[in-house]
């Protein structure tokens, strides 16, 4: 059998798959445009926002935030789905993600790391990749500060 590939193999990595929630095991690729789940819930109970649609949130947790190119093409399968999109969790006890050169966390006599209180936002991630160089996923943890 013939190993199934998406576009996001190539953009971050992993292996294709079905998605491991799914007991169908369903394996098929599908056209990224024709992912429209409903976000809303997703975006408020981690509280971020951002991402206007499935879409957008695949997008933006792939590393493209501010993605301009045509995603005619493109391509996912169900895992990338599922990781990029919203069967991805944060977990309970998640740290701020913030870069130290923009936080300051960790300094001081301390060292420690705040707990993250909220998402950060489709904005929030395209400025610390622009100002740091650091790609921090949106919907990451990030504090009040």
């Amino acid at each position: 059998m013939a190993e199934i590939c998406c576009s996001f193999k190539s953009i971050v990595g992993g292996r294709c798959s079905f998605d491991r929630k799914d007991p169908k095991a369903d394996i098929r690729v599908m056209p990224l445009k024709s992912c429209q789940k409903d976000i809303s819930g997703h975006l408020s109970t981690f509280k971020f926002s951002g991402p206007e649609n499935e879409v957008d949130l695949i997008l933006c947790r792939a590393g493209f935030p501010n993605f301009t190119h045509n995603t005619e093409s493109m391509s996912i399968c169900p895992s990338h789905r599922s990781k990029l999109g919203i069967g991805w969790s944060r977990g309970s006890t998640i740290k701020c993600r913030v870069p130290q050169s923009m936080s300051g966390h960790g300094r001081g006599k301390t060292g420690k790391w705040p707990k993250a209180e909220r998402g950060i936002g489709k904005r929030e991630s395209a400025f610390i990749l622009k100002e740091t160089g650091v790609f921090i996923q949106v919907g990451s943890g990030t504090c009040k500060v």
